[in-house]
């Protein structure tokens, strides 16, 4: 089969506005609004991409059709040196968005196949990731992808407000 996307290539900090526009899609997608965002969400998600792609142990990838940007992931890798593990260095994929007209063509796998390679390349023996439980194409994609759940975040508001 083949792939619709015509180049994965690494990042740089000209992708910034586009990374922060995909990362803005799928925050209003999986958002529920019932936790508020920052009044400076989208200046401080910039920020903090920035931030990222900036750190060594952090991977961005974008999906090009004819040059143009159609999607990308966004990963890093942590060390955990508790002692409570074997292996203290995990993969954590924290972004991934694909355009809606170019999603069903295999780019996401793709996108993902890229991560989990360069992820063996350091070491790494596991890798997660998270989605909102209201993201079902989400959980349809990682379950064929072979990311079983393995944990659950459940939510209290406390707050009077």
């Amino acid at each position: 089969m083949t792939f619709l996307v015509s180049t994965i290539r690494e990042a740089t900090i000209d992708d910034i506005d586009t990374m922060t526009q995909y990362t803005f899609k799928l925050h209003q997608h999986e958002d529920d609004g019932t936790v508020q965002a920052h009044q400076d969400f989208y200046l401080n998600l910039k920020n903090w991409l920035s931030i990222e792609l900036d750190n060594p142990r952090s991977l961005f990838l974008i999906a090009e059709k004819d040059n143009h940007p159609i999607g990308f992931v966004g990963a890093t890798s942590i060390i955990n040196d508790n002692g409570f593990l074997a292996s203290p260095l995990k993969g954590v994929i924290q972004l991934l968005w694909i355009e809606p007209e170019y999603r069903n063509n295999r780019i996401a796998e793709k996108l993902v196949d890229e991560v989990e390679h360069c992820f063996r390349e350091i070491g790494v023996e596991y890798v997660e990731c998270t989605y909102t439980s209201s993201n079902q194409q989400a959980k349809i994609f990682w379950g064929k992808r072979g990311y079983d759940e393995s944990s659950i975040n459940a939510r209290k508001f406390i707050s009077n407000n």
